[in-house]
């Protein structure tokens, strides 16, 4: 689980997918942000948006929405949705707090 220092953008690694995996989840914590009204989690091959998760497409918070608790903005991967780049490294872009701002980048091997 990455650990989301507010204000400061996070490297949160590599997550191996497979192409037949499904419901593979990552999770991130926070206690001093409060989560815009809607996050999102952007997935490209280079610059070409392969992917967008979004609370009615694969991301789910479970908390209390309020600086100062913890909550949990859970990801939900399937490897099906990525069947086309298998082989491929892609990025991730996730925004979670300031709309539009990038916090959180991570990448995705595709197995």
């Amino acid at each position: 689980m990455a650990e989301i220092d507010f204000y400061n953008p996070t490297d949160a690694g590599t997550t191996v997918l497979g192409v037949t995996q499904i419901n593979k989840m990552m999770k991130f914590k926070s206690l001093n942000g409060v989560y815009i009204t809607e996050p999102f989690v952007k997935v490209y091959n280079c610059e070409k948006l392969v992917k967008t998760y979004t609370f009615t497409d694969g991301l789910v918070l479970e908390g209390v929405n309020v600086a100062g608790t913890e909550k949990i903005l859970t990801l939900t991967l399937n490897g099906t949705d990525f069947v086309n780049d298998k082989g491929r490294t892609l990025n991730a872009k996730c925004s979670f707090f300031v709309d539009g701002d990038i916090e959180i980048v991570f990448n995705i091997s595709i197995k």
